[in-house]
């Protein structure tokens, strides 16, 4: 199924998901991620660092509300660099491994990153950010184990069974999905350059998770220094659809995501945004 990978030395990716298409700008606001990958073949075995830095923010739907007690979801920042080793198992099978390091709270730049945008990209006033969850340094332990089926030629199934274990969530999830196309991906998330050929496919998925904590909902499992919480819903799902194109050097990945609600608080049955990820190969 996923054989002859013809892997860039090293890329560069710039993740942007944002839910502004959809005429929000609430619950899982925004998420921007940069990240460098480099290959290499250790004692005859394949791997893929991956390191990563990124952003999350989150806000209440009443994002001009002053009044904390009427939130429907508390604000939210995560500030975070990610080390990953992906070991390539097959052609058609990877395991990967890594940490994540992070910071919550006025630290994590979250805030002034979504006013600034407000105020020169679309003219909206700042926000006040009233109780948003504390600054707390956070560690979490990542895994996920990535397996493709071949149903046909250019017809694959994709399976992903992963999980976060640390003080900012405790979490596992499975992600299976179709993808129809000769461009193939170890992972939808990873929009690793993975063929030397330009081509495009297309992908329809699901996730299906589990969460025991989340904390810019539940705050710290140590104290109680968040001066708003929400009861955290233990199981979420999320619909994806989307399509991936290679242009030379330069490849596209565009999804359409559609997620449950991450809280009985939230005022929408689910919540979309769109996910735009460009990869590039330096050599």
């Amino acid at each position: 199924m996923i054989s002859s990978y013809s892997f860039s030395q090293q890329q560069v990716n710039l993740d942007v998901d944002n839910d502004l298409y959809f005429d929000r700008d609430f619950y899982y606001s925004s998420g921007i991620f940069l990240s460098y990958s480099s290959y290499k073949i250790e004692e005859k075995n394949t791997f893929i660092n991956h390191f990563k830095l990124g952003q999350l923010i989150y806000t209440p739907s009443s994002r001009y509300e002053t009044d904390p007690n009427k939130y429907d979801y508390p604000y939210s920042g995560y500030l975070f660099l990610e080390g990953l080793k992906q070991k390539q198992l097959s052609d058609y099978s990877s395991f990967t491994y890594g940490v994540n390091f992070g910071i919550t709270g006025n630290a994590s730049l979250a805030k002034g990153m979504q006013n600034l945008y407000h105020d020169i990209v679309l003219n909206l006033p700042n926000l006040e950010w009233k109780s948003q969850m504390p600054q707390e340094l956070q560690i979490n332990l990542v895994a996920n184990y990535f397996k493709g089926f071949k149903l046909e030629d250019n017809i694959n199934i994709t399976a992903e069974v992963y999980s976060r274990l640390g003080t900012y969530q405790q979490m596992a999830g499975i992600n299976i999905g179709l993808l129809i196309g000769e461009l193939r991906w170890f992972s939808l998330s990873d929009n690793i350059i993975n063929e030397s050929i330009n081509n495009l496919s297309f992908y329809i998925g699901t996730s299906q998770e589990y969460y025991l904590h989340d904390y810019k909902l539940e705050g710290s499992l140590f104290n109680e220094n968040a001066e708003l919480t929400l009861s955290s819903n233990k199981y979420r799902n999320t619909i994806e659809v989307g399509f991936q194109k290679r242009f030379n050097r330069l490849q596209v990945l565009t999804t359409f995501n559609s997620m449950s609600k991450d809280t009985e608080m939230q005022r929408t049955l689910r919540h979309p945004f769109l996910k735009i990820s460009l990869s590039y190969q330096l050599n």
